[in-house]
């Protein structure tokens, strides 16, 4: 995990905290996919409403934690953990807290004994699917959105035994 950046579980307060970085993370997007991203769309409500019961979200700060860098939602779907709203602000980009968020979220899954993690990644935003394969992750399905302007892989890494040390 990058040295310069900590994580932290956000706490009820952090939510309007979660929905800037994911707006101020995804604003670069607006008007460029088709159709736009769905991150756009979110309410500080509708946030708190996708994770209500079965999951949460991760803050991603400097070390001195005084800045927020990033945030990821996490929640179980059947027998593996969903990572979404992966968002590094562009202040925080190259810092590694990308790599830290998903190492985080690697961290719930084995927790809660979930032997499998996924997202969802548009082929639209090839250095993201390129991130996540060096992470590990690997492609099991290919969708595509109604208007056929974009498509998505479903990626997932299977966890092995925790690692130790």
């Amino acid at each position: 995990m990058g040295k310069n950046v900590k994580l932290r579980p956000a706490a009820e307060a952090d939510w309007p905290l979660v929905h800037r970085l994911i707006m101020e993370a995804f604003r670069e997007y607006e008007g460029v996919l088709v159709p736009q991203s769905g991150a756009l769309r979110e309410t500080v409500a509708s946030i708190r409403e996708k994770v209500a019961g079965r999951g949460g979200a991760m803050i991603a700060e400097t070390a001195d934690g005084t800045a927020a860098l990033g945030t990821a939602l996490h929640y179980v779907v059947e027998q593996h953990l969903y990572v979404g709203r992966v968002s590094v602000v562009p202040a925080g980009r190259g810092q590694g807290v990308g790599r830290a968020l998903m190492l985080g979220m690697e961290g719930i899954a084995r927790e809660a004994g979930l032997a499998e993690i996924r997202v969802s990644v548009r082929l639209s935003l090839p250095d993201n699917v390129a991130f996540y394969e060096r992470l590990g992750y690997e492609a099991y399905d290919h969708l595509f959105y109604p208007e056929r302007t974009d498509s998505w892989y479903e990626m997932r890494k299977r966890l092995g035994a925790p690692e130790n040390g």
